[in-house]
């Protein structure tokens, strides 16, 4: 009696184990049919949102570029030079851009202008060099007054920027002179610079930078 009692104890047990890992095995298939039903769910809300979109929204979005360097969207600009052509930072998207500050009676601007004559007039480069006079702001000469003092220094590469309304010193919150910003191809200011800067610096941080 002691051994069919032991027996049918032992079947039952084996009976209630059974059940329980048919039941655990049913429990984690719904929970993968489950899961894979909402992934569907998701695709198909993010396929119905791009249809939504319109061929305006889908050209932003594939010309926007993703943020590449660390720090805050570079304010966009449009200023003459002094060679009659318009300058837009927008125009450079996808380009790096060295942006220095300098003014007239700054002597150790005036003693770097031939090393950003010389980076302006590199070729086959990835970035662009731009500088920026604000006429009447800082001490600075009047527009007619630096053309034609610029005219006699016969830099040809450099493109000059002039902002007479002195926004773009605002923007960038220029106190003194010679300053630099340094724009990612994200047309992001990475970095800025305040002071003498030796070309090969100017060539290192321009690399550095996205």
């Amino acid at each position: 009696m002691k051994t069919t009692s032991l027996a049918l104890a032992g079947l039952s047990c084996l009976a209630l184990l059974g059940a329980c890992s048919s039941q655990q095995n049913h429990s984690q298939m719904k929970k993968g049919e489950k899961s894979s039903m909402n992934e569907q769910s998701m695709k198909k809300d993010d396929k119905m949102k791009k249809d939504k979109m319109t061929d305006s929204d889908k050209k932003k979005e594939q010309a926007s570029p993703s943020k590449l360097n660390e720090g805050k969207p570079a304010a966009d600009f449009s200023l003459q030079g002094v060679d009659g052509k318009t300058y837009k930072l927008s125009d450079f998207k996808g380009k790096k851009v060295y942006l220095k500050f300098w003014a007239s009676w700054c002597s150790i601007c005036l003693s770097t202008l031939a090393d950003s004559d010389q980076l302006a007039m590199s070729e086959g480069k990835d970035y662009m060099v731009l500088s920026v006079i604000s006429p009447g702001h800082n001490g600075e000469k009047s527009t007619q007054d630096f053309k034609k003092w610029y005219k006699g220094l016969d830099y040809k590469h450099l493109p000059v920027l002039l902002d007479p309304d002195g926004k773009l010193l605002e923007e960038y919150g220029i106190r003194s002179y010679p300053s630099a910003a340094f724009i990612g191809s994200d047309g992001v200011v990475a970095k800025t610079h305040v002071g003498f800067m030796k070309k090969e610096q100017i060539q290192e941080e321009l690399e550095k930078i996205k």
